[in-house]
């Protein structure tokens, strides 16, 4: 069912997104917008409520209808609660491109304007924050405008006061974005967001070289660590088309060796760019394009008449949790340090290196300092001297420790931490499943902890039962920690330990990939023998025997041509367990091998069952 339609202006020119609801006629839905004479900015497919759980030939399909219905660089987006799937059109020919992201925040760096239509469409229920993201913001901010040379004649010759030209006037090619914007703010001329309007208009207009359209480009490169050359940021940033490329390659490729120029000088002869923007597109490829082999943390600062802006920008990996904190309390910073890992993010606020707030997730005050210090390994971390976020400024994200007495407790949990996942065979990537409670402990109030033997209180144990029913062996631990969201991994592991010494839960010692192999050479050998149509009946008839039609049945698969399988992320939305899929596909197994048996005589049955499982071990 399609929702709603929404549309806007921009700088005079209309974009608009359609929204709708996944269902079995969303195909159908899709094919009559094409009949229509209508491009759009964006279709959006609300997938919310059954997650990715639909057929890849869906996701093709809606790919070739989209060809037909999108703008140029416009996108066709599977959303679900958490994750994000889109197929851009990214050529006039109809060329299709499939972005991933697993995170909301991802797809904001890819488009923040496109969020934003995203967020109007789907209401206030939506998942998108548009702060979700500090790193593009940054980007953003430290980027210095250019004008054009039609910019540049219009600001020799403007006369008249106009919107404008109040920024117009304040370009010159070397401010960049922050400084700007903080002139216009507190001049009291112009609103932050009506100062990034203005420059989107001047964009539009082409009275500036290109500047939001680079930013998404940039965001990734960094956060992938991947290099990119002049060609790719050119096209990329907009200041080069594809035609326009072609045209300077050729131009290259038949000039002599000795006379050749590099691509951005050819460009700037040319009258495509000019110096200065080639000037700042040689930074850019500098800054943001460094790759493992070769990283630094990035600090820089830009000053202007009346404001300075530090940044630092990086990757931990290269620089320590505990170590980027103190170097931001030693130098006496003030601003808000922010820090993405795929879904996850850490924001702490400074004020003249004092640490006073921090959040990680529903983690709040000391705790998700702890948390970051001691766990985190990856990320992308942006320092921005800012206001900060409203949620980050609220009183439960307050932090009451001094920084060194954090540090340490996180040097503690750590340590603790190890301990636990030395005791399992992948670490924090080991699989739990939880054993039945025998001697109920867990409602014991006088449990004791199985090393020191003190009495645990009544929140130590309620973290043990958090862990213990959380624990399916199908997600991992760092998985179930991370949804969870408001447990810490020294509290979990900390849990985890006395589960496993009081027997509680335990590695699974079984393999789904057997039993299941086995079962389809047995489905393959029988419908060999009964036929194609008999064996696919039974298969349906047996599965609706064992398991019925509730939500554990979502968990297998069986196709058109008799083909069974696992579907572990259905699974893992079932809320079952791995033995209890292990369970429902013996059953599955034996209740067909029953209605096969009423086909064949009993002799060739069991030749078959003692073939496949002697084929199996």
């Amino acid at each position: 069912m399609i929702n709603k339609v929404n549309t806007k202006e921009r700088g005079g020119s209309q974009q608009n997104i359609i929204v709708l609801k996944y269902g079995p006629d969303v195909l159908s839905e899709l094919a009559s917008l094409t009949k229509g004479k209508r491009l759009y900015s964006a279709s959006l497919v609300d997938a919310t409520v059954c997650g990715y759980l639909f057929p890849a030939e869906t996701l093709i399909e809606a790919g070739r209808i989209a060809e037909n219905i999108l703008e140029l660089q416009g996108a066709l987006i599977f959303l679900t609660t958490h994750k994000a799937t889109a197929v851009v059109r990214e050529s006039l020919t109809g060329l299709m491109s499939l972005h991933c992201f697993d995170n909301h925040a991802e797809l904001y760096d890819y488009s923040p304007t496109l969020t934003k239509f995203i967020q109007t469409a789907l209401g206030d229920t939506s998942n998108f924050i548009e702060e979700s993201t500090d790193l593009s913001h940054q980007v953003l901010m430290s980027t210095v405008p250019v004008l054009t040379p039609a910019g540049l004649t219009l600001k020799l010759a403007m006369e008249a006061h106009h919107r404008r030209n109040i920024l117009l006037a304040a370009i010159d090619n070397y401010t960049p974005v922050v400084t700007l914007a903080g002139k216009m703010v507190s001049s009291g001329r112009l609103t932050e967001s009506e100062f990034l309007d203005r420059l989107k208009e001047l964009e539009q207009e082409k009275l500036v070289f290109p500047v939001f359209q680079k930013i998404p480009f940039l965001v990734n490169c960094f956060k992938n660590r991947t290099a990119f050359t002049l060609k790719e940021y050119l096209l990329a940033a907009g200041l080069l088309s594809r035609n326009q490329l072609d045209e300077l390659m050729m131009e290259l490729n038949s000039t002599p060796l000795k006379q050749r120029l590099s691509l951005g000088a050819l460009a700037v002869r040319k009258n495509i760019i000019n110096s200065r923007q080639l000037e700042i597109a040689l930074q850019d490829q500098a800054f943001y394009g460094q790759t493992e082999e070769n990283e630094k943390v990035k600090l820089g600062s830009v000053t202007g008449e009346e404001s300075k802006v530090q940044s630092l920008v990086g990757h931990l990996g290269s620089t320590d949790p505990s170590n980027l904190l103190q170097n931001l309390a030693t130098n006496r910073e003030t601003g808000v340090l922010s820090v993405e890992y795929r879904d996850m993010q850490f924001r702490a606020l400074f004020e003249v290196g004092k640490i006073t707030h921090a959040k990680l997730g529903k983690i709040m005050g000391n705790q998700s300092v702890i948390e970051f210090a001691s766990a985190w390994k990856q990320g992308i971390f942006v320092f921005i001297q800012r206001t900060p976020p409203p949620d980050l400024a609220k009183d439960n994200c307050k932090v009451s420790k001094a920084l060194d007495k954090l540090l340490l407790d996180a040097a503690l949990a750590a340590d603790n931490t190890e301990v636990t996942w030395k005791k399992l065979p992948r670490a924090s990537e080991s699989v739990l499943e939880k054993l039945a409670d025998k001697d109920n402990h867990l409602n014991n109030e006088k449990l004791t902890d199985p090393r020191e033997k003190f009495v645990l209180s009544a929140t130590e144990r309620a973290m043990m039962r958090k862990l213990w029913n959380a624990l399916d062996g199908l997600h991992s631990i760092s998985m179930v920690i991370r949804n969870l969201g408001d447990v810490t991994t020294s509290d979990a592991a900390m849990a985890i330990d006395r589960l496993l010494s009081y027997g509680l839960v335990t590695v699974p010692q079984v393999d789904l990939h057997g039993p299941l192999a086995k079962f389809q050479e047995l489905v393959k050998r029988l419908t060999e023998t009964i036929g194609l149509e008999r064996s696919e009946a039974f298969l349906r008839l047996s599965m609706r025997d064992t398991i019925g039609y509730s939500g554990r049945a979502r968990c297998f698969i069986l196709s058109r041509h008799g083909d069974v399988g696992v579907d572990m992320a259905a699974a893992r939305s079932a809320g079952t367990s791995l033995s209890v899929v292990l369970q429902d596909l013996e059953d599955w197994q034996v209740k067909y091998i029953e209605y096969a048996g009423q086909e064949i005589d009993r002799t060739t049955l069991m030749t078959i069952i003692r073939e496949v499982h002697r084929a199996g071990q």
